[in-house]
């Protein structure tokens, strides 16, 4: 006879045992919904907060809900819920916004900084004809 394999949750896995995508996924929805803080979710899952901002950053990165799913949720929220979970969202892209420009400002030194010591241009001049 064969025991039945159980499927391995939140709740009933050994200490280090990995979770699934699905149950990730899930945890990272539920702290970006702002039903439950980073804190409370290391607290509730018995997870590091640094996984956790690990798996935040890989589930959640440039992922923005659409505009219909995002509104239908709000307008099911009190006015309390609703102005703290649009704040965050506004947090979320202002930090997105932030780390895209100091990727562009980064690539630009470091263009310039190749051009200036390898006496090479890297960059198309305005106006060649393909």
């Amino acid at each position: 006879m064969k025991a039945k394999e159980k499927k391995v949750t939140v709740k009933n896995r050994k200490p280090y045992e990995r979770l699934s995508d699905a149950e990730k996924k899930k945890i990272v929805h539920e702290i970006n919904s702002g039903l439950i803080g980073q804190r409370g979710a290391a607290r509730k899952y018995g997870i590091n907060r640094n996984t956790l901002t690990a798996w935040i950053t890989d589930f959640s990165s440039f992922n923005i809900k659409p505009r219909e799913v995002a509104e239908e949720a709000i307008s099911n929220m009190t006015e309390n819920s609703k102005t703290r979970i649009l704040a965050k969202q506004v947090q979320d892209l202002t930090k997105q916004l932030e780390k895209a420009n100091l990727k562009i400002i980064g690539l630009q030194t470091m263009i310039e900084v190749s051009e200036q010591e390898l006496h090479i241009k890297i960059r198309k001049k305005p106006g060649t004809k393909q």
